[in-house]
């Protein structure tokens, strides 16, 4: 898990992303970014309920997105502020890898594009 230190909490630094950060696409996820002044970079996961009406499938697409994001936050360039919204209800059952190759797509056209 993710610890606090990289985690975006509060609801300002979330909606500033939104409104002042780019944005890049992959399928089932988007990725929102806004530098920010911190050494490290944060991350937040965000599930619509338009996407998933019960809490509980929210909850684990939330799980399933941040462990991914945990497991190559080696590869996230340090001071920015990162929400990965999820897009797709089949977030909830489709394999972890592919998962894992759509966050890395999503990661792989952000750098480029930074570049």
């Amino acid at each position: 898990m993710l610890s606090n230190k990289f985690r975006l909490r509060r609801k300002e630094e979330v909606e500033s992303v939104f409104k002042k950060g780019g944005s890049v696409v992959a399928p089932g996820l988007i990725l929102r970014f806004l530098p920010n002044s911190l050494p490290h970079s944060r991350v937040a996961v965000l599930v619509g309920k338009k996407l998933a009406r019960r809490a509980v499938d929210r909850n684990r697409i939330r799980r399933r997105v941040r462990e991914v994001a945990r497991l190559h936050f080696d590869k996230i360039p340090t001071g920015f502020d990162l929400l990965i919204v999820a897009r797709e209800i089949k977030l909830l059952e489709i394999d972890f890898g592919i998962l894992e190759k759509n966050f890395l797509t999503l990661l792989r056209k952000w750098t480029n594009r930074n570049s």
